[in-house]
């Protein structure tokens, strides 16, 4: 099976990816408090829980990237 090394700009663009999971959970917390605001309670709740979804996976995609690449850094030609 061929291999190609694996660049440096994945790496990059992976750990610079995460803040776009957290921006959008500020816009949907914003979101939310403006229907609790304007008293719309289930649009709140559920922007919140949308909100809630996207902080859960800046968190996880963070993690991932900080996690070392196991192997020897190449990997298999598609």
């Amino acid at each position: 099976m061929a291999c190609v090394l694996g660049d440096a700009s994945h790496k990059r663009v992976s750990r610079n990816f995460n803040w776009i999971w957290y921006l959008g959970a500020a816009v949907w917390f914003l979101n939310a408090a403006l229907a609790m605001r304007h008293g719309n309670l289930r649009m709140g709740l559920t922007n919140a829980l949308i909100a809630a979804v996207f902080l859960a996976a800046g968190i996880f995609f963070g993690r991932q990237a900080k996690r070392p690449r196991r192997g020897n850094g190449r990997r298999p030609l598609e």
